[in-house]
């Protein structure tokens, strides 16, 4: 490794500690003489015990100065390269990656000389999960395989490093032929996506990859960086193992999300969050059996700000359990307002669910109003019964205690099998929109695949409610499969309370619950 020189602001820095530090031990010599009552008969006495004293001090400092520079440039470089290399992979740390990369791209990535540089950014996004079910032994030993795997793939060509947790960069460089780049990548992702071995069991491994190409004016290696992470995020958006290439509109999302965490902590202290309900409508009578809400933000500036948009990062900041306290006091404040035949369903996050008190604090809502608790529904998604099964068992089971029903949310999109839905007990499942989506004519094995899910809904017990249903042919297909409550904007959009309200005084005189304001589909008249 390159010795690295002391810069002469130091070495000066040092002469002059060294002078100061010997002529205070002559001053405090003196001045202890002096103390103890030693007199001098003479001038020339006091100058020649001066002389002693700091000729001795001089020689005890050219001895500190000796030990000082000699011992400290090697001590200082033996520190430096310990910091500029990963002590658990052996790859280059972030500091050892900023150093190499001025040297690494002024020589043309090597003999070869290329023309573009790139630095890639590669995300192992589940070391945490990792780390909390199998120890931190076990996930540095996984951080040693993929370096290892790094270093076998990327070899002399470029420069390998861990930079944080379970984040590594790559620098390699390339012709103008975008195919080079997009092969490395690629491998890149293919040898760290090889499953890895955890005591007896093999587990499957997922990264994503962002890719920010180097330019000839050598930004600082914080903002390559930067760009690289941004468009990491953004491959991680589309699925597993995928990559990205950075583009500055990127940066403009990023500015975006950043404004949205900034502005959602004040939207609850300013009253800008509300719930809007949209309705579950059953397939034969046409009557509102239920409600599922719907958060929604109306900024005092921009306006609205779709769910979609401001969900993700409340989940990624830390903001979704204030958020999902919120939504579900609510529920139980507006369920006192509606009648006594209307339930209300609402999505609550695994971030909410995990939470030592989420039942506790539940329990106290539904207890603080007038409501039965089986006219609230908790909706979960599949992806919640994968992690610590245990857990997830006992809490769902805490909330049958109280009365509360328990739905599945985007049914079909997740992992859940059979033994664990009929375990846990569920008292809906909600098809997910995508399954809706494909039903037509031309499509007979999508109304198979949601008869099967009928069938096996019925066989355990439970509802089935299909959701995101826009047309008539739709409709018609899940009645037909054996599915009777649907949800979509063929039977309403969501509605804020005052409107749900006015519409269920206006249908006093009609079938209780009736939602007349929704016109009745076709099929549904057919029916009757």
């Amino acid at each position: 490794m390159k010795r690295n020189k002391v810069p002469k602001q130091t070495r000066v820095f040092r002469a002059l500690t060294i002078f100061s530090s010997g002529m205070g031990a002559a001053m405090l010599a003196l001045w202890a003489l002096d103390m103890a009552g030693m007199t001098l008969s003479s001038y020339r006495e006091a100058a020649t015990f001066g002389a002693i004293v700091l000729g001795l001090a001089s020689l005890a400092g050219a001895g500190t100065a000796h030990a000082y520079f000699a011992g400290g440039d090697d001590a200082s470089q033996t520190y430096e390269a310990l910091l500029s290399v990963d002590s658990v992979t052996g790859l280059l740390s972030r500091s050892g990656l900023a150093e190499s990369l001025d040297g690494y791209v002024s020589k043309g990535g090597g003999p070869s000389r290329m023309n573009r540089f790139f630095l890639i950014s590669l995300d192992f996004d589940s070391l945490r999960d990792f780390n909390e079910t199998y120890g931190l032994e076990t996930g540095d030993s996984l951080l040693r395989v993929f370096g290892d795997r790094l270093q076998r793939v990327v070899g002399d060509t470029g420069l390998a490093a861990r930079t944080s947790g379970g984040e590594f960069v790559i620098v390699l460089a390339a012709n103008h032929d975008d195919r080079e780049l997009r092969a490395a990548t690629e491998a890149l992702l293919g040898i760290l996506s090889l499953p890895v071995r955890v005591g007896n069991a093999s587990h499957s491994v997922f990264w994503n990859a962002g890719v920010a190409e180097i330019h000839k004016n050598n930004p600082p290696m914080e903002r390559i960086l930067r760009h690289a992470n941004l468009a990491r995020t953004t491959s991680r958006a589309t699925g597993r193992g995928t990559w990205s290439i950075y583009h500055p509109e990127m940066s403009q999302v990023a500015a975006y999300r950043h404004w949205i965490e900034a502005e959602l902590g004040g939207a609850l202290q300013r009253d800008e969050l509300m719930l809007h309900y949209q309705p579950k409508v059953h397939a034969v009578t046409g009557e509102t059996v239920g409600y599922e809400a719907l958060l929604r933000w109306n900024h005092h500036q921009n306006g609205s700000i779709p769910p979609s948009e401001f969900i993700p990062i409340a989940e990624q900041c830390g903001l979704i359990q204030q958020i999902g306290d919120f939504v579900l006091r609510r529920v139980c404040e507006d369920l006192e307002q509606l009648p006594d035949n209307i339930s209300v369903s609402a999505n609550v996050s695994p971030a909410q669910f995990n939470r030592d008190d989420f039942v506790a604090n539940l329990g106290r809502l539904i207890n603080g109003t007038e409501i039965r608790p089986d006219r609230l529904e908790i909706e979960v998604t599949e992806t919640l019964l994968i992690r610590n099964h245990s857990e997830v068992r006992r809490l769902l089971a805490q909330l049958r205690e109280l009365g509360i029903l328990l739905a599945i949310d985007d049914f079909g999109t997740g992992y859940s099998n059979l033994s664990t839905l009929n375990e846990l007990r569920f008292n809906t499942l909600k098809i997910d929109k995508s399954f809706v989506d494909r039903l037509t004519d031309k499509d007979p094995a999508a109304s198979t695949m949601v008869a099967s899910i009928v069938g096996m809904a019925r066989s355990m017990g439970a509802s089935v409610v299909a959701e995101g249903v826009e047309t008539q042919d739709q409709a018609t297909l899940l009645r037909a499969a054996g599915c009777t409550i649907m949800q979509g904007y063929l039977f309403g959009k969501p509605q804020p309370l005052s409107a749900i309200k006015h519409h269920h005084r206006d249908s006093e005189a009609g079938p209780a619950g009736a939602l007349p304001a929704v016109p009745q589909p076709e099929f549904l008249a057919a029916a009757s």
